[in-house]
């Protein structure tokens, strides 16, 4: 299994001390906070790559490893346009110069970085303004099972 957790808070927390904007989950249902603010989703996980996974056994277990890629959406909102592309910029930026140590010492690879674009939203009368940008990054997925024996067999 994927260290999901520890991915999504080492992304949200570097963020959140780079860019200086509170970080939260697209999709966590709490209130919303005042002011510039950037969210992150994770619509696709473990996305296998070509191949197949390596399989090992180490004493009672067998372990299986495989390369997979995952994509993070981004959105970047304020109440102007130029606030929302700056917070955007410098979030992109910290994939490429602050985060890329931790998250490889977390065995998390930058695989393609998104250009920044235009996520704006018209609900009825009032526009949220908000950029956006994706990253797709790739990890080992590593899973362990118990062995199983057999212990005896009719011949």
């Amino acid at each position: 299994m994927i260290p999901y957790d520890d991915i999504r808070l080492l992304i949200a927390s570097g963020l959140a001390k780079h860019t200086g904007n509170p970080v939260i989950n697209l999709n966590s249902g709490g209130d919303m906070p005042q002011g510039p603010f950037l969210t992150y989703d994770f619509p696709s996980l473990l996305e296998g790559d070509r191949g197949f996974p390596v399989v090992t056994q180490v004493g009672d277990k067998q372990i299986s490893t495989e390369t997979v890629h995952f994509t993070v959406s981004f959105l970047s909102y304020a109440p102007f346009v130029s606030d929302s592309v700056k917070n955007a910029m410098l979030a992109r930026d910290w994939f490429k110069g602050n985060g890329r140590l931790p998250l490889k010492n977390m065995n998390v690879v930058l695989v393609e970085l998104g250009a920044v674009t235009n996520r704006d939203v018209k609900i009825g009368n009032e526009s949220e303004r908000r950029q956006g940008f994706d990253v797709e990054l790739r990890t080992l997925d590593i899973v362990e099972f118990d062995l199983e024996w057999i212990d005896k067999i009719n011949i």
